[in-house]
């Protein structure tokens, strides 16, 4: 963590202890009990800087593996998965908690001889929510999620940076950026560690950060200009565990008569391990600047506020705005590009462009042309093979039914060459979400899917989540407020911040 902690000593027999809290300067109404007895023993460590993070530290008389469970009322138990002793000393993290919220927990272990110990009980309290999420309202309308968690990117002035809530509605996890960098756009890896775009103020983002479940930086790219940047839209965990990212070029003299500056965009590789970095695929080399959509194609500053290159000349125009890159389960390349209504899948070697769909130099045909796409974020290669994506629908043609948005899932015949829907949701009644916005496919088969942005005023417009089966059923939703926040860009499934799980209480 950035900060120091205050460490609550190990006391026998059983003692309540106030925390004190050194933000606010007073002692706070938090309390800790503790009970400890060889050869399992405790201590809890309370974090200054994040009000929904414990830390067991102890010891044990001979080394093996300990775990902690906690739980509030008679609410089912979490266990943090076990641990192993660093000889006879261990360190536990506690998260998934809700603030101001009484805990009970204790501390279970295994020494290396199989003797199974039973350590020591507890109680304390959770602290206070940043201010700038106190006034942050997730309203769960009906039902339950299929995964535990949700995460997202949190921005605006009075808070920048990650949220996690659970199917309750409750957040349970914060991270707060550095002062001057707005986290936005992330990626877990299966130890729970988060790599996340660093944004900046001068451009979308100025690198990638990789940080661990309690906040601790480990690794930092900072790469904001060319010949590498600067970075955008785009954060994802490869299996062989580099980053895979979406950055952008400036090709002048560019386009037209007389010719006008065209930013494209590129795919980049970062490997945290040894810091390597390179541009591996450039737009310029495989699609003609020719295939644009007006007048998205020709934006510019500064109603295209983010573009621009890092020179911020006004002078260049927004080609291509990608705003999606996944790698599929064959190696595909799967990149979504917004300005020209299209998506492409790359071979997993980045020489080559499998297909196109939709957009100009389309590989595909549309039958119904009610199944066509505008404008759409976070495109994916389904294993049935078929194209999921957002469909936000800005400049849909009437005759198509006008603007408004819907998850789409595309069929694409590669003997005909023709796209077919296979599947949508559409809320009841329409939401038009001109910008942002995200469709997972679950394990289920289920959908979760964020209506980024709608037309309602900044103050206080509602950004819905929602959880839908396979025919289009409900089976959770959620209207997420915040006062002044203008958008929410995605939104990320999970069933754990560090590997703790539910148990039955007992």
């Amino acid at each position: 963590m950035r900060s120091l902690k205050i460490i609550i000593a190990c006391i026998i027999p059983v003692v309540l202890l106030a925390c004190m809290d050194v933000n606010k300067g007073r002692i706070s109404d938090s309390t800790v009990s503790v009970a400890t007895s060889k050869p399992l023993t405790a201590k809890l460590v309370v974090s200054n800087s994040n009000s929904l993070i414990m830390e067991i530290v102890g010891t044990v008389d001979k080394p093996g593996h300990v775990y902690a469970e906690y739980w509030t009322g008679l609410k089912d138990r979490l266990r943090t998965r076990s641990i192993k002793t660093d000889g006879t000393s261990y360190s536990i993290n506690i998260v998934r908690l809700r603030a101001e919220t009484n805990y009970n927990f204790q501390v279970f272990g295994a020494d290396s001889d199989g003797n199974n110990l039973d350590g020591p009980t507890g109680v304390f309290r959770t602290g206070s929510l940043p201010l700038g999420l106190q006034d942050a309202e997730f309203l769960v309308v009906s039902g339950r999620p299929t995964n535990d968690l949700t995460y997202l990117e949190f921005r605006q002035a009075s808070f920048r940076g990650l949220v996690a809530i659970d199917g309750e509605g409750y957040i349970i996890w914060y991270y707060s950026g550095l002062s001057d960098e707005e986290p936005y756009v992330m990626d877990r890896r299966d130890d729970g560690n988060i790599v996340y775009l660093a944004g900046g103020k001068r451009v979308v983002a100025k690198g990638l950060v990789e940080i661990t479940p309690i906040g601790q930086e480990l690794h930092r790219l900072e790469d904001i200009c060319p010949p590498n940047g600067p970075i955008h839209h785009e954060v994802s965990i490869l299996d062989d565990g580099r980053v895979m990212y979406l950055s952008r070029d400036v090709l002048r003299p560019g386009f037209g008569h007389p010719p006008v500056p065209q930013e494209g965009d590129t795919i980049g590789i970062w490997d945290p391990r040894d810091d390597s970095n390179q541009i591996v695929w450039n737009i310029f080399d495989f699609i003609p600047m020719s295939h644009r959509v007006s007048p998205d194609s020709d934006s510019t500053l500064p109603d295209q506020f983010m573009w621009g290159g890092c020179d911020r000349d006004p002078s260049v125009q927004d080609w291509s705005h990608g705003n999606s890159v996944k790698e599929a389960w064959d190696g595909t390349v799967i990149i979504s590009l917004r300005h020209l209504d299209q998506i492409i899948a790359i071979d997993e070697d980045f020489q080559s462009i499998k297909w196109r769909l939709g957009g100009p130099g389309s590989d595909f045909d549309f039958p119904d042309q009610r199944d066509r796409f505008y404008h759409q974020h976070t495109a994916s290669l389904l294993p049935n093979g078929n194209v999921l994506l957002f469909d936000n629908g800005n400049g849909r043609p009437r005759s198509e039914g006008g603007e408004y948005s819907r998850a789409l899932e595309l069929q694409l015949d590669f003997e005909s060459m023709i796209a077919i829907k296979a599947w949508e949701f559409r809320n009841e009644p329409d939401i038009f979400s001109d910008c942002c916005s995200i469709v997972h496919r679950l394990d289920n088969g289920n959908s979760l899917i964020l209506f980024g942005i709608n037309s309602s005023p900044v103050c206080c417009r509602p950004f819905t989540i929602i959880e839908t089966n396979p025919v289009g059923e409900i089976v959770w939703s959620v209207d997420h407020r915040s006062p002044g926040k203008f958008s929410q860009y995605r939104i990320y499934p999970s069933d754990s911040i560090m590997g703790e799980f539910k148990v039955t209480n007992q």
